[in-house]
């Protein structure tokens, strides 16, 4: 699993949202937001409104693996 974090960023209004962090991929000390990482860019979502909504995504980031189910092949 690849290495990642939720933080709260507060804006100077008091607006806050949760975003999904990842280690860069070249640099590997330094945090960045998931979308730098990802190849949809700027179209990844990795902010949320809530903490419980950042926790739910975070599978998408952490190197969690998807499962296929063949539902009906035919030959």
């Amino acid at each position: 699993m690849s290495r990642c974090r939720i933080i709260k960023r507060l804006s100077s209004d008091g607006h806050e949202k949760f975003v999904i962090q990842q280690k860069h991929l070249l640099f590997r000390w330094q945090w960045v937001d998931a979308w730098i990482n990802s190849l949809a860019g700027a179209a990844c979502q990795d902010s949320f409104d809530s903490y419980q909504e950042a926790v739910d995504n975070l599978c998408y980031f952490d190197g969690s693996k998807s499962v296929d189910i063949v539902i009906f092949e035919k030959n």
